[in-house]
């Protein structure tokens, strides 16, 4: 699968290359970040516009999703989300498709990016009824010729904590959901939202389904900055390397020379992992 790195933003110069990257709505704002990004964009890469609900508890609003794909000329973007809540998820994705498709800008209806759905939900039935309903929504709109046929599901490693992790709600759900979609002339890829720390279950996860189209992570820098070098050994460890959590001021850090040498490895091994 694609692996998308999510460097702090004086370190793209170094890391920020490749034909596959997620972008995060609340670095918006930074000059340099869209900068870089755009440049990359000229290049021929593939842009995802997330919505920074894991940054924000809930994504940004779909006015300014739509300001910031058009400025990126991105060609995917998440839907707005709510962490954990089903109810709030699928009304903001119905607010977010009124936003764009009934009283959007022409210009936004013209990019037509694809299109992230993050199912989202307390239990697990809650998560399922949340995906059924965002699947219902761009089923609707596919056929009124709102939306285009395709689109992703993103799996937030947020529900690696439920029994059988990431692995069991792919093969219980979003594997004969692709089926039933591809069936409909509905192509549906997925992205995993993160590296879960559960190290070891991407390569799985990898191996297993390797028709999963894509992951992202800021992990490889995370850990370079508490000085954790990350081996293939040790992320298939049973207890791997103790997460140190991202700091406050993550994106605004500049590595040293072995902090940029610790994260090159550690890039290496998450890169591996996804295959």
């Amino acid at each position: 699968m694609k692996a998308a790195l999510i460097p702090p933003i004086p370190e793209l110069p170094k890391f920020g290359y490749g034909d596959f990257h997620l972008l995060l709505s609340h670095l918006m704002d930074n000059d340099e970040y869209v900068h870089h990004y755009k440049e990359q964009r000229r290049r021929g890469a593939y842009l995802v516009l997330d919505n920074s609900a894991h940054e924000n508890n809930s994504g940004e609003t779909a006015e300014k999703l739509a300001k910031q794909a058009l400025r990126l000329n991105a060609q995917e973007v998440v839907v707005p989300d709510h962490l954990f809540d089903a109810e709030k998820t699928v009304m903001g994705a119905i607010a977010a498709m009124e936003t764009w498709f009934e009283r959007g800008t022409v210009s936004f209806q013209e990019l037509s990016p694809c299109l992230m759905y993050v199912p989202q939900g307390k239990s697990e039935a809650d998560w399922v009824e949340c995906l059924k309903e965002l699947m219902r929504i761009h089923i609707y709109l596919a056929k009124a010729r709102l939306v285009r046929r395709d689109l992703t599901i993103g799996l937030s490693k947020d529900y690696e904590m439920w029994p059988g992790g990431l692995s069991y709600l792919i093969e219980r759900y979003l594997f004969p959901l692709r089926e039933d979609a591809w069936s409909t002339g509905i192509r549906m890829n997925v992205h995993l939202l993160g590296w879960g720390r559960e190290l070891r279950e991407l390569s799985r996860i990898a191996d297993q389904f390797p028709w999963v189209r894509s992951t992202d992570s800021a992990k490889p820098f995370v850990y370079a900055m508490s000085g954790i070098r990350l081996t293939k050994k040790k992320i298939q460890m049973q207890n791997p390397p103790t997460y140190p959590g991202r700091p406050a001021r993550y994106f605004q850090t500049r590595l040293d020379s072995k902090g940029r040498a610790i994260s090159m490895a550690n890039v290496r091994v998450f890169k591996d992992a996804a295959s």
